[in-house]
């Protein structure tokens, strides 16, 4: 993260100085942990915000279809005791936290809070969780300053990355979970986007309280690709890429008992397709029909 890539640039411009004489002291195990922890965090930290990025786009523009909604300015934010106690020394040396306090982690390029420069590493003294009509109180070092950020509209189906070796997104009806081996092994946003917006359907339709079958499955994929067209990504293109077996995802669920073979899910894909191309251009709801339908498990 932010910390983390400040001492490996500075590190990397000393050691890029032939003037500069710098002194190279042998590895301990201690400093191989630190290392190895540096590295994990870095890539952690990259997920995590590629996938708020992705996340925040569809839960915005979607915004309309959802029954449950929050005010959103683009944050992640982290405390100290949002880790386990056993990596608490570590993330205090690397992740730029104190002892006590909420620090911005992240911030999701083109949102509010990114129009309003904040950035990770500066402390949120008040204000948090965000409320419409109250400022942040933010201090970047120099002393807590008020932020009043214009928000934006999104669906509460936030995307969050747990580390696992798995393929798998799942959620639980409240918020969404990937897997790091999954977001690290599609490398496509698109690709990604329809993963989280399959899972963002569920959400917003309920399936979570009638339990997975195929045509919860099904209407989920369908749901994505209208998902995705609300936020103006490329359906033509992840289809086809879906077809061509780039998505790792979809392979992995081949052999699931609860997802339908990948022939009946691609032609319930491509009939999605031809349907939002040859409709009317513009925002699209989710089908009412289809609603009534997926709720009585038919």
């Amino acid at each position: 993260m932010g910390l983390c890539a400040l001492i490996l640039a500075a590190c990397s411009d000393a050691a890029a100085d032939p003037d500069m004489a710098v002194s190279i002291p042998e590895t301990t195990p201690a400093m191989d942990r630190y290392a190895e922890f540096a590295v994990v965090v870095a890539r952690h930290q990259a997920m995590s915000e590629r996938v708020a990025r992705i996340s925040r786009r569809l839960r915005v523009a979607n915004s309309p279809l959802c029954d449950v909604t929050r005010h959103d300015v683009g944050l992640l934010t982290h405390q100290l005791d949002d880790y386990p106690p056993s990596l608490r020394a570590l993330a205090l040396h690397f992740m730029a936290l104190d002892e006590d306090g909420r620090f911005i982690r992240s911030v999701v390029p083109g949102s509010p809070a990114d129009r309003a420069r904040l950035r990770a590493g500066e402390e949120i003294v008040s204000g948090w969780p965000f409320q419409a009509d109250q400022p942040l109180m933010v201090d970047n070092g120099d002393g807590a300053v008020p932020i009043r950020l214009q928000s934006d509209l999104a669906c509460v189906a936030p995307a969050f990355v747990i580390n696992s070796d798995r393929l798998n997104a799942s959620t639980d009806g409240r918020e969404i979970e990937l897997s790091s081996a999954l977001v690290e092994q599609v490398g496509d946003d698109a690709a990604l986007a329809l993963i989280i917006a399959h899972e963002m359907a569920h959400v917003l339709r309920g399936h979570h309280q009638y339990g997975l079958h195929w045509n919860a499955e099904l209407q989920a994929d369908a749901d994505a690709l209208t998902l995705m067209r609300n936020a103006d990504y490329d359906i033509d293109g992840t289809v086809a890429a879906w077809e061509m077996g780039v998505d790792a995802h979809r392979d992995s669920q081949a052999m699931s008992a609860t997802h339908p073979p990948l022939e009946i899910r691609l032609r319930n894909l491509e009939g999605a397709l031809a349907t939002l191309n040859n409709g009317p251009a513009g925002f699209r709801p989710l089908s009412d029909a289809s609603r009534e339908r997926d709720a009585s498990g038919d």
